[in-house]
């Protein structure tokens, strides 16, 4: 359902994207076996939660790690207060399995973040689309309007 639903936002956007079929993957390690697309230009989605309850969506390259302290900053939460989702919570709030979170939302009052590095993947970026065997690919400045993200700078 969220893949459609995911799909469909992608769809209405009018924006130029192409949607690869893969053998399920779910992490960096299994994109360099599975993937014949550049890895370098993977971005991925960590799903966070605030202690007051709010969702938040980090994408950054999939090489790079989260800065915890610059990305509770963007937030506006102190560094205690952010944690990442469990894989149960990613399916039970997000709706998808983990490995397969899309920077798109799903649903209303989920912050997206996306790390301003990001938009130095040219020409396209490769990201989730709430399946594991299906990468969606479009230009990075196209993924931040539809995702509805705020470009800072939070990876290292």
């Amino acid at each position: 359902m969220a893949f459609r639903c995911l799909v469909g936002m992608v769809e209405q956007s009018g924006v130029p994207f192409v949607l690869h079929a893969h053998a399920p993957t779910r992490t960096m390690a299994e994109a360099g076996c599975n993937l014949t697309f550049d890895v370098a230009r993977i971005v991925k989605t960590v799903a966070f939660r605030t202690r007051s309850g709010g969702l938040v969506l980090a994408a950054l390259r999939g090489t790079r790690r989260v800065d915890y302290p610059r990305l509770s900053a963007l937030v506006g939460v102190n560094r205690r207060d952010l944690s990442p989702l469990s894989p149960e919570e990613v399916r039970e709030l997000l709706g998808v399995e983990p490995g397969s979170v899309s920077p798109l939302p799903l649903r209303e009052n989920v912050s997206v973040l996306i790390d301003d590095d990001v938009l130095t993947i040219l020409p396209t970026v490769y990201c989730g689309i709430g399946r594991p065997d299906r990468t969606l690919e479009m230009a990075p400045a196209d993924l931040v309007r539809v995702a509805g993200g705020r470009v800072g700078t939070f990876s290292r």
